[in-house]
């Protein structure tokens, strides 16, 4: 299966990269200028919202399938650049979505846990979004443009995930943290932002099967534990060995200056179990496996 995966050096694609198997031929999509290594897969340079390069891209290569990961997912940083997260995000699926449909191929678009509110919680996929951010506001409108124009998607909502990021992507909570406690800073975490933490090889392995399975519509992949930030970041130094008196736990009042978090949007995941027969890991196994992964994941994994 010829498979494209936008955004294909961040976390997810990583991810996606290392535990793909020998009957998939991996192209993937990065924005910036940089070399990559991964054995078996095409890598191209090209800006999801640039049309031209994309439509170019399609011309020249037959798809099976497209994951669309790809768009600017720092949160603080699009709420104080709001224009260029839209553009990154909404216009870019649109792009994606457009010449997927021109192909009748199967699509994938990695959405978020910030499309809630945070009041309600623990979510089931067809509960009612009110994010609370400007990035959580352009994940509900990419999600609506793919139901609409591409009814036979899946989405897949991951949240708070963790695990060794490939080269040049940027850090997730966990990868920051050790980097943190192996300086031997002091750090603070909150203890009132709940979520159930997400191995990414768990994710990844999610998105395989509703590939291989042709599974539709809304996917909650999320671990089995419900933690706070400040337990999380705990659990994180117990596993790997690290000084757990340099964790500080604090609420979000601390950080006035970051855009605001919803308090719980911890998930559901009856239908992970259901319909792809995946049991969460429980947030030990998760770090655990990461912690026997060895440090850093790299993307010539994939054979």
């Amino acid at each position: 299966m010829r498979v494209l995966i936008t955004g294909g050096t961040g976390l997810v694609g990583g991810a996606l990269i290392a535990t793909a198997g020998s009957g998939y031929r991996l192209t993937i999509l990065h924005q910036r200028d940089y070399p990559v290594q991964a054995d078996g897969v095409e890598a191209f340079i090209v800006d999801v919202r640039n049309r031209e390069q994309l439509s170019d891209l399609f011309g020249r290569g037959e798809f099976d399938a497209v994951i669309h990961a790809a768009g600017i997912a720092s949160v603080d940083y699009v709420e104080h650049h709001v224009e260029e997260g839209w553009e990154s995000n909404v216009a870019g699926t649109q792009n994606v979505v457009d010449l997927v449909l021109k192909k009748d191929i199967k699509f994938v678009y990695l959405s978020s846990n910030a499309v809630f509110d945070g009041r309600q919680a623990p979510y089931r996929e067809g509960d009612s979004t009110n994010p609370v951010n400007q990035y959580g506001r352009i994940k509900v409108e990419c999600e609506k443009l793919v139901m609409r124009l591409c009814p036979e998607a899946a989405i897949v909502r991951p949240i708070l995930m963790y695990g060794w990021q490939p080269p040049h992507a940027r850090a997730n909570p966990a990868t920051w943290l050790i980097d943190r406690l192996r300086r031997g800073q002091p750090t603070h975490l909150v203890t009132d932002v709940y979520e159930n933490p997400l191995w990414a090889g768990q994710c990844a392995a999610a998105i395989w099967r509703v590939i291989q399975m042709g599974k539709t519509g809304i996917f909650h992949i999320a671990g089995q534990d419900i933690v706070s930030r400040y337990e999380f970041a705990q659990l994180v130094a117990g596993v790997f060995g690290m000084d757990s008196t340099l964790l500080h736990p604090v609420d979000s009042g601390f950080f006035p200056a970051i855009a605001p978090r919803p308090k719980n949007t911890s998930f559901l995941t009856e239908r992970m179990q259901a319909d792809l027969g995946l049991d969460p890991l429980p947030l030990r196994e998760g770090l655990e496996r990461m912690r026997a992964l060895g440090s850093p994941l790299t993307l010539s994994s994939h054979t």
